[in-house]
């Protein structure tokens, strides 16, 4: 078997950068060269590769369309031909050949192991490299049935084609990454903001609504979590995207729970729970929603009006966990060696229900409710 040093791509964590430009990092002169001249060596075998193998090469105007639409890059603005995609994949288009380099190896003669990319491209479709390879161009940029039916039959390329490269238009692997999504705390950031927005920011609507709506109809806790983490995590991202964003954003989410649970008690609408406890986290989310109408949503200015009048009439309390350990446990009933329901972090708000005994009562934001001894929380 020959020997392959495989070399590591290594993707930030939060990748979806508005910036359209080929790469961030700059490409010293002398590195260029030895890119541009491996690839005047690889590309011919690359191109003959997909030829032998049916994929129809485009013309340019259509790849760089499709190019823009997949990963949010146009290709004719950049300097070199070969245009880094900053998708989360990390692959690189290459502009006048008209497809895309998927492979994480080493270019180029490496001592001891000889010419490992040329061995690799003269397998054929006896490498799992190639087979990518051709898979992966044949779905984007040709819409291939039997290349989509055969990158459906691994659940870790579906998530690769739907999320981190936008592909939504076939429904067999929209459907079949929907019906296998796991927990949202499975995934990492980068697929996360990946999901939540098209690499193509010039979009009229950058929200993937489609697919999140898709995932609400089948597993609507999946939204709840999602809209959690994009709430605890805003601050993250506010100097790389706009705040208006991050807000239509929430507030899509929050209708999508709104309309699933519009037929349950507002105990039991997570949709609700959303909006109720993300008021309570930052107030001045009410008045932004109200200043954008709402975004559109009917549902949230409706459940606003009944959040407002419930605030009234309870006159609702809070607090914040201060704990020295950096968490406190909540508690399903009034003593030590009880269930823990949830961990809370310190410095965290939460609503107080009853405060009558030395076990307190309350709610925290993600709306579980338990026991806390009252010396952990400092009343507001």
């Amino acid at each position: 078997m020959r020997s392959l040093m495989i070399s590591i791509l290594v993707v930030s964590i939060v990748s979806f950068s508005f910036c359209n430009s080929q790469t961030k990092e700059k490409r010293t002169e002398s590195i260029k060269k030895n890119e541009d001249k491996l690839y005047a060596e690889y590309t011919p075998l690359m191109r003959d590769l997909l030829k032998n193998n049916n994929y129809k090469f485009l013309e340019h105007s259509v790849f760089k369309n499709k190019v823009i639409e997949y990963f949010g890059v146009d290709i004719d603005n950049a300097k070199f031909n070969d245009v880094y995609l900053e998708s989360g994949l990390g692959y690189t288009a290459l502009s006048n050949e008209g497809f895309i380099d998927t492979y994480q190896v080493d270019r180029g003669v490496i001592d001891g192991a000889g010419d490992a990319f040329a061995d690799i491209l003269k397998d054929g479709s006896n490498n799992d490299y190639n087979i990518d390879f051709i898979n992966y161009n044949k779905v984007l940029f040709n819409d291939d049935l039997s290349a989509i039916s055969k990158v459906n039959i691994d659940k870790d390329k579906v998530e690769d084609i739907v999320v981190y490269l936008n592909y939504e238009k076939n429904n067999l692997l929209s459907n079949s990454f929907v019906k296998n999504i796991k927990k949202v705390d499975n995934y990492n950031e980068s697929f996360k903001w990946h999901l939540l927005w098209y690499n193509n920011k010039t979009k009229p609507d950058v929200i993937r609504k489609k697919i999140l709506q898709d995932i609400a109809n089948k597993k609507p806790d999946f939204i709840f979590d999602l809209a959690y983490f994009l709430n605890n995590n805003s601050n993250k991202i506010k100097e790389k995207t706009d705040g208006a964003l991050i807000d239509a954003t929430l507030a899509f989410l929050i209708d999508v729970e709104l309309q699933h649970y519009e037929d349950k008690d507002l105990n039991d609408n997570k949709g609700y729970s959303l909006l109720n406890n993300f008021y309570i986290q930052n107030p001045k989310m009410l008045d932004r929603f109200k200043s954008q109408k709402f975004y559109g949503y009917p549902l949230i200015e409706n459940y606003t009006k009944k959040y407002l009048l419930m605030s009234e009439e309870n006159e609702i309390s809070y607090g914040k966990v201060i704990d020295p350990d950096g968490y406190t446990n909540l508690r399903k009933d009034k003593n030590s060696t009880s269930v823990v329901i949830e961990k809370i972090k310190s410095g965290e708000r939460v609503e107080i229900l009853d405060d009558s005994e030395n076990w307190w009562l309350i709610k925290t934001s993600s709306g579980n409710k338990g026991y806390v001894y009252k010396t952990k929380i400092k009343a507001e």
